[in-house]
C-alpha cells in the first residue's frame, strides 16, 4: 500500500517555475487583448449599439461600462474562444497523456469520434483568426469611399503585407500557431507546477 506523502513534506515551488507561470500567463493576456482588438477592428459590425440599451440585463451594463457596445462584447466571446480552446485542448491531452502513445489512445471508436470533432474546433479557431487578421490587412486596399471601411492611418508595414497577399496569409498563420504554441507552454508550465505541489 503506497502511503499518501505528507503535505508538510512538499517542496515549494522555485522562483523559475513561477517566474515562468507568471510570464506565460501575461503573454495570454496580451494575446488576448490583441484577439480582442483584432475582432473588434475587423467586425466593426455594431459598434453603435450599446449593451446599456438592452431590455433586461442593460442596467447590468450601464453599471460597467455605459459605453460598451454589443461590437465589444462579441470581441470579448470571440477573442475568449480563440484563447480558451488551445488550453484546454492541450489541457485534455497532457492529462490523458495522449502525446505518449497516440495510436493506442485513437485505437478506441469513441477518441477518433473526439479526435474529429476537436479537429474541427481547431479548425474553426484557425480560420476565425486567420479571416480577422486578413481582414485588417487587406482594408488596406478597400475603397476609401466604402460604407463599411473606415480609413485610418495604418503603418508601413500593414501597407506592405497589404500588397503582397501572400506575406499577410503567412503572417495570419504564424500568430495562430503563436497562439497554439503559447498555449501548450502555458498548459505545460501549469501541469509542472501542479505535479511539483504533489
Amino acid at each position: 500500500m503506497k502511503m499518501k506523502p505528507s503535505p508538510f513534506e512538499a517542496q515549494p515551488p522555485s522562483f523559475a517555475k513561477i517566474a515562468i507561470m507568471g510570464l506565460c500567463l501575461l503573454l495570454e493576456l496580451v494575446m488576448g487583448i490583441m484577439l480582442m482588438s483584432v475582432y473588434a477592428e475587423s467586425i466593426g459590425l455594431m459598434s453603435q449599439s450599446y449593451l446599456s440599451e438592452l431590455p433586461i440585463i442593460g442596467s447590468v451594463f450601464m453599471a460597467i461600462d455605459p459605453d460598451a457596445t454589443t461590437n465589444d462584447l462579441i470581441s470579448l466571446l470571440l477573442a475568449v474562444f480563440s484563447l480558451a480552446t488551445p488550453i484546454f485542448l492541450w489541457s485534455a491531452i497532457l492529462k490523458q497523456k495522449i502525446l505518449d502513445d497516440p495510436q493506442d489512445w485513437l485505437s478506441y471508436p469513441g477518441n477518433r469520434v473526439v479526435a474529429i470533432l476537436a479537429g474541427l474546433v481547431v479548425a474553426l479557431v484557425i480560420a476565425l483568426e486567420c479571416v480577422a487578421l486578413y481582414t485588417l490587412i487587406s482594408r488596406e486596399t478597400a475603397p476609401m469611399n466604402s460604407v463599411f471601411v473606415q480609413q485610418s492611418q495604418t503603418s508601413g508595414l500593414m501597407t506592405f503585407l497589404s500588397e503582397n497577399k501572400g506575406m499577410g496569409i503567412a503572417v495570419s498563420i504564424v500568430i495562430v500557431m503563436i497562439n497554439f504554441v503559447l498555449a501548450f507552454l502555458t498548459v505545460r508550465t501549469v501541469h509542472s507546477f501542479k505535479s511539483q505541489e504533489v
